[in-house]
């Protein structure tokens, strides 16, 4: 039955497209019924008393990191924050810092002003691009570089503005091993601070709460596949390293161009060639009815997502602004 409505369904949103209306719910309620409709419904529940507390946690020894830096010295403080969360999370991390900077001497002022304690820190400048919108790309080459050492378990690329906390590394790395058996990977939502408000920048809509396929903990949490997965950055093990080094998710030209709405979401309008680089497995070998890869973690006791997937956005650019096409939805609104 519900494959004949799924049917039925997809017909009419064809139409409707043909003539400018109401795709976008059609889809929403396509991808509901495709994962209600799931064969192995009764594997979409996970038993497991608590998730996210640090008990019986290691953290990766050997992390990896890439940063993304158009110089800028008004940016440098929030290099200064970041060093020194990934410093907490693994004192042997290595950080490399992508950048447009050729001059040897600022380069070496750069590190001296970022580098926390005894961190691992170098800059990367990549010669003879043909435009600095590809910069970001070519964090892809450290990747590769790094992935070839097997002590390296993780790998995490960050915008040069996002604050990843070690409770969030926490949560990542539980919840990935809770949730690899349905090929979904742990999200975050970007953050930023209103007076006093917490805002989800990177929501441009609420998401209906009831519309969204999910995977049950214990009825304590769901992990909701909303709809607006950008988040700046993404934090891999060296599992889905591997499968995005060799996949099509590697390459700028993934899909057709940066606004493909195979692989992107049309609602985030000014999604670039410099943002898809943080794009990564998002939209690759998405489970039937998923929104994408990623899914967040909603507390079902207070009705609210989860802080523990909240990371910061230093520059607290979107919510400052009226007119703003994101920062504009608190972070207990995003999911009604």
């Amino acid at each position: 039955m519900h494959n004949l409505t799924i049917y039925i369904l997809n017909r009419l949103r064809i139409l409707f497209k043909s003539l400018g209306k109401k795709e976008e719910s059609f889809n929403d309620l396509i991808n509901y019924l495709s994962w209600k409709n799931h064969p192995n419904l009764k594997n979409f529940e996970i038993k497991k008393k608590e998730i996210f507390n640090d008990k019986k946690i290691k953290l990766p020894k050997y992390l990896i990191v890439t940063i993304t830096f158009y110089y800028d010295q008004k940016k440098i403080k929030y290099l200064r924050s970041i060093c020194k969360e990934l410093f907490n999370i693994s004192s042997k991390c290595k950080v490399v810092i992508v950048t447009n900077l050729k001059s040897h001497s600022l380069k070496k002022k750069l590190i001296q002003k970022i580098k926390f304690k005894n961190l691992q820190v170098e800059t990367f400048t990549p010669e003879n691009l043909t435009s600095s919108r590809f910069l970001p790309w070519t964090h892809l080459i450290i990747m590769q570089k790094y992935f070839k050492i097997k002590k390296y378990s993780h790998f995490l690329n960050l915008e040069d503005d996002i604050l990843i906390s070690k409770k969030n590394f926490i949560y990542w790395i539980k919840s990935r091993i809770l949730l690899k058996k349905f090929n979904l990977i742990p999200g975050f939502i970007r953050t930023e601070n209103k007076n006093n408000k917490l805002y989800a920048i990177d929501f441009v809509k609420k998401n209906k709460k009831k519309k969204l396929a999910y995977i049950s903990v214990n009825n304590n949490y769901h992990f909701i596949s909303h709809k607006f997965p950008y988040q700046g950055m993404y934090l891999y093990d060296r599992e889905l390293m591997k499968e995005h080094l060799n996949g099509p998710s590697s390459n700028p030209d993934c899909g057709h161009g940066a606004f493909d709405l195979k692989y992107l979401d049309k609602r985030m309008i000014n999604l670039d060639l410099m943002a898809k680089a943080n794009i990564g497995l998002t939209y690759i070998n998405v489970p039937k009815g998923f929104n994408s890869r990623l899914v967040i973690p909603y507390d079902l006791n207070i009705k609210k997502l989860s802080q523990i997937c909240f990371i910061k956005h230093l520059s607290n650019k979107y919510s400052k602004f009226e007119n703003s096409w994101f920062g504009n939805y608190k972070v207990d609104e995003v999911i009604d």
